[in-house]
């Protein structure tokens, strides 16, 4: 009968470990594999930013990376989630959605009087339960996924665009969202530093934590992960939550950095991160990933987006690019999948 480490089919986990866990010999195969992973996100990222740093006097400078960071740090923190549903072998389409809704509820609160602190802490509350929904119906009924989280998306965004009329609800003068856009720490913005915390605890909980060996367990072989005991169920309902959870943060940073809240907010950054999250080596099938990976992925669509706004271009060719890209890293799972096959 199949174990769960022996469905963990991560490539770098065990790097970032003790080598006495498999050798020298098995290290050495594990930054192999690592390799094989990143060589295609990795080297494409390498010659973009090369091509960038010839063409473009202001790529390499400090403010220019941070900018590209800070720019996409609330797609990292959508992409942790997502990388937890992604590798027990599901998605979620419903976290733009969730953003939208929390962002105008966290408005709402702070007009009604209520504490910028509580208010963010009730919408990230509202978040988990959204996501609790979404994992019950998939986990628990044995809804489809795609079909539940499509309808919840859309049921979550029309909830905030009935709610403000589809108006934009300002936070200008609220202190603690304009601090959280305009502070820093060690001369990095705050928000950055928020997508590191996030990035950081997702790497622990799949590197060092029993619930991460029972995620890639049941991403891996579900089957096998319920005959060795683990409850598949709970852990499809809780990848849910905790993606629904971060997009709950997403809104708040978001929020912060627009200093306003909309119905509109983040469309479409589901698709964003999970082509970030599926370049960065994660199977669309479940079981295969990590969050090194996904950073990759994000960081690569941030600096091409960065280098189209550079280059003076259109910003509708991203929506164009980004499109491909997706499809592309689709086509690249299907790729690595059938290599992995027996």
């Amino acid at each position: 009968m199949t174990s769960p480490r022996q469905v963990d089919r991560d490539p770098v986990l065990p790097v970032f470990g003790s080598a006495a866990r498999g050798g020298v010999g098995n290290t050495w195969n594990r930054l192999r594999h690592a390799a094989d992973t990143y060589a295609g996100v990795g080297g494409v990222l390498v010659l973009l930013c090369v091509y960038l740093s010839f063409t473009q006097d202001t790529f390499f400078t400090w403010d220019n990376w941070l900018t590209i960071f800070e720019a996409n740090a609330v797609v990292l923190v959508v992409a942790v989630g997502l990388t937890f549903v992604l590798l027990n072998g599901g998605i979620d389409l419903s976290l733009g959605g969730i953003i939208a809704l929390s962002g105008v509820v966290m408005a709402e609160l702070i007009g009604n009087g209520l504490s910028a602190w509580l208010a963010m802490m009730a919408v990230m509350m509202l978040a988990m339960m959204c996501g609790l929904l979404n994992g019950v119906l998939v986990g628990k009924v044995g809804l489809s996924f795609l079909v539940v989280t499509l309808g919840t998306g859309q049921a979550f965004r029309g909830i905030a665009q009935v709610r403000t009329g589809g108006q934009t609800q300002s936070l200008f003068e609220v202190e603690l969202v304009r601090r959280i856009n305009e502070g820093e720490f060690l001369g990095i913005p705050w928000l950055i530093w928020i997508a590191i915390v996030v990035l950081g605890t997702g790497m622990v909980i799949l590197r060092y934590t029993g619930f991460g060996r029972m995620v890639y367990a049941c991403g891996g072989n579900r089957e096998a992960a319920r005959l060795a005991g683990i409850n598949v169920t709970a852990v499809a309902v809780t990848v849910f939550v905790i993606a629904g959870t971060l997009a709950g943060l997403a809104a708040v940073m978001d929020s912060s950095r627009l200093l306003g809240a909309s119905p509109t907010a983040a469309t479409g950054i589901e698709l964003t991160a999970a082509a970030a999250v599926l370049l960065g080596g994660t199977s669309f099938m479940g079981g295969r990933g990590t969050l090194l990976g996904t950073l990759l992925g994000v960081v690569f669509l941030g600096v091409l987006s960065n280098g189209i706004t550079l280059a003076g271009i259109s910003p509708f060719w991203y929506g164009i690019v980004s499109g491909v890209v997706l499809i592309a890293a689709v086509l690249l799972d299907r790729i690595r999948n059938g290599k992995a096959a027996p």
